[in-house]
Parts: C-alpha cells; structure tokens; sequence
C-alpha cells in the first residue's frame, strides 16, 4: 500500500497594494491618509475624502498661509472649485508647471523611504 501526500501551497494571484494620501512642506508633513481599498479614487471620492485631511493638514502644518499643489491627475472642475473656496490660495490646473521630478518629490523621494521601511518592518515580522 502506497501513501500518497500532497502539499499545497497557496499564493496570492495578485500582490497587494495599499494608495496613500499625504501632504510635505518645507515646515513639516500631514498625515497619511489610506484609501479604502475598493474605493474607486475619481473627484467625487478625492473632494469629499482627501482633500478636507489633506487641507487639514496644511492648516495644522503652515497656519493659514499655504499655496497647495496637487497631482496633475486631480483636474476635474469640481475639484478646482472646491480648491478655489476651502484654500487661501492653490496653483490651478492652468497653471501647473510641466512635469519635472523637481516639483513632485513624494514621487521620488518619500515613496522610495517608505517603501524600504515596509520592507524592513515586514522582515521583522515574519
């Protein structure tokens, strides 16, 4: 008689993925704001959800006295309105500089440290 044994070993199809919100200054950094994961992220979501935390945020930080940069994705009408009555002042989709790494380091800098934290966080954990 022969014993036949069998492991599985199950692995996730997709890897898993985590959008964060947040705001940097000179002065000092907001939160970080997590997305729900099965939110779909289009202006309704970024002008009700994100934008009060991340205009908070710059209150908290910079007092009153802030100019507030977003992503060039962030273009709809209702969110330039929304910019136009809750900021003292903000740089409107017509006048957004072209693309430059030098005008979003989050892109560059920010992502990349906390990614490498994750990392070693999660070697600490496993």
């Amino acid at each position: 008689m022969f014993l036949k044994v069998v492991f599985l070993i199950e692995r996730a199809k997709f890897a898993l993925h985590v959008m964060v919100s947040a705001g940097i200054s000179f002065e000092g950094k907001g939160g970080l704001h997590f997305v729900d994961e099965k939110a779909n992220v289009n202006a309704d979501y970024y002008v009700n959800q994100l934008l009060p935390k991340l205009v908070g945020d710059c209150q908290q930080v910079l007092g009153e006295k802030f100019i507030f940069q977003q992503r060039r994705v962030h273009a709809a009408k209702v969110t330039q309105w929304w910019l136009a009555v809750h900021c003292p002042d903000f740089i409107d989709k017509d006048s957004w500089p072209p693309n430059s790494p030098d005008i979003n380091p989050p892109d560059y800098h920010v992502w990349g440290s906390m990614l490498e934290k994750s990392r070693i966080l999660s070697r600490r954990t496993s």
